[in-house]
């Protein structure tokens, strides 16, 4: 991986926000109380946009770069 490579590093935290929301849902079956519902609201819904938002942002980071790497081998 190169240091501005941050398409891996997009790749892993897509990764992981899906890795967590399937083992919610697994969890979730079995453990419906108003701790859980607490628990979600508080800590896993908020995940959702503000990951979405840092994955858009790392895109066009790593789209800047790579003209950024054209502009310099041109």
């Amino acid at each position: 991986m190169r240091p501005w490579d941050l398409d891996t590093s997009s790749a892993q935290m897509r990764h992981a926000m899906e890795d967590l929301q399937r083992a919610w849902q697994e969890v979730s079956e079995s453990w419906q109380d108003q701790v859980s519902q607490q628990f979600s609201q508080q800590y896993l819904e908020p995940l959702i946009p503000v990951t979405k938002r840092t994955l858009d942002a790392i895109s066009r980071m790593q789209d800047l770069t790579k003209k950024m790497q054209r502009d310099c081998e041109s």
